[in-house]
């Protein structure tokens, strides 16, 4: 009997997962999608090397009551700031027996989870994204740019039964090797996209005023990666580890920086990021005006990594008592360019702090 998956998300992760999940015999795969109009149940995904994953979808919709009730596995695959009012959504059609994942914990999704869903709910999330990738014709077709060397993912409320299951069905969808971690926090507190895009947008346009344009786009990596960007992420970083050595978790399982690029110092740290192949067309995204360009605080590297990214390490830095003034110079830049209101004095206290994840009241 198929396992019955439903992807809640239309955006680059869930089209590769579209594919991905939908090639694998063992599974049958529902599509949960604001235009399901643009979907057709004849999909693939197209990897690098030309390698096509076709899948045959099942029910595509927007309507929550017409898949999450028959879901085994209910995958979130939505930006940070879109997660909890997709849970708020589908909340009324979750079984019990349904286990709630997300293709990356960094942007509070446990706390969601526990927020929306009650304290009682199964979930899992990896700890980075497991590829990445891009829609080739939406709702049809999905680009598979790069693949991640292992996968970590962490459980709230699973058995150690139900995790073995878990990492081996994971195994069988991403087809490398998958470690199970220790605790939620593992999963939440990262140094990835949290961190890395706010501290590279913030040396690009360290500069910013409301009325400054720019006379190109710079590549997020690629050569216009420096070794100021790598410092500015090492800083940021070293103030996260400091969080981390003050909760139940193991800080081995969130590795600094430095240790998860295997590189010595900051120069080291610059190289990789310049000749990371499927980053080294990334550009960053820009308004296009007369003259040039301006700085857009709609993109996801504001809306989603600051409200759901560096401030929930913050509020983890406040909650232990860590002091980040690195990581407030970033959250003020950014704050200013959003025109928001967070950060206050070094606390959370601002007009707009409602936005994001409020941790006071979630048992860890």
């Amino acid at each position: 009997m198929k396992t019955t998956v439903c992807i809640c998300g239309g955006g680059s992760q869930g089209h590769i997962s579209a594919g991905v999940i939908g090639n694998n015999p063992k599974f049958k795969v529902n599509i949960l999608t604001r235009r399901p109009s643009m979907w057709s149940h004849d999909f693939k995904t197209i990897d690098l090397e030309g390698k096509e994953y076709p899948a045959k979808l099942n029910i595509i919709t927007d309507k929550p009551e017409e898949v999450i009730p028959e879901s085994d596995i209910i995958l979130i695959a939505l930006p940070g700031f879109a997660i909890k009012e997709e849970l708020k959504k589908i909340a009324p059609y979750v079984k019990t027996s349904s286990v709630i994942g997300c293709m990356f914990g960094g942007s509070g999704f446990f706390i969601a989870v526990q927020q929306v869903l009650g304290k009682d709910i199964k979930a899992f999330a990896l700890q980075r994204v497991p590829f990445t990738g891009r829609p080739i014709e939406y709702g049809h077709s999905g680009r598979l740019k790069g693949y991640k060397p292992y996968l970590k993912v962490a459980f709230l409320n699973m058995s150690q039964e139900m995790r073995n299951g878990i990492v081996e069905m994971l195994h069988d969808w991403y087809k490398t090797p998958v470690l199970p971690l220790s605790h939620w926090l593992e999963a939440t507190l990262s140094n990835s996209n949290p961190l890395l895009h706010p501290c590279r947008m913030y040396i690009m346009f360290k500069d910013w005023t409301p009325d400054k344009i720019y006379g190109k786009i710079p590549y997020m990596y690629n050569t216009d990666w420096d070794d100021e960007s790598s410092q500015c992420w090492v800083d940021c970083d070293n103030e996260l580890r400091e969080v981390i050595k003050k909760l139940p978790m193991n800080e081995k399982e969130v590795p600094s920086v430095l240790d998860y690029y295997e590189c010595a110092d900051i120069k080291s740290l610059t190289h990789k990021m310049q000749n990371i192949e499927p980053f080294k067309t990334v550009q960053a995204h820009m308004i296009e005006v007369d003259g040039g360009y301006k700085v857009d605080p709609s993109v996801r590297y504001f809306t989603e990594d600051i409200p759901f990214g560096i401030l929930l390490i913050k509020a983890f830095a406040e909650k232990t008592g860590v002091s980040t003034p690195n990581i407030d110079k970033v959250i003020c830049w950014a704050q200013e360019i959003m025109g928001k209101e967070y950060l206050v004095n070094g606390r959370l206290i601002g007009k707009d702090i409602s936005e994001g994840y409020n941790c006071d009241n979630i048992i860890i």
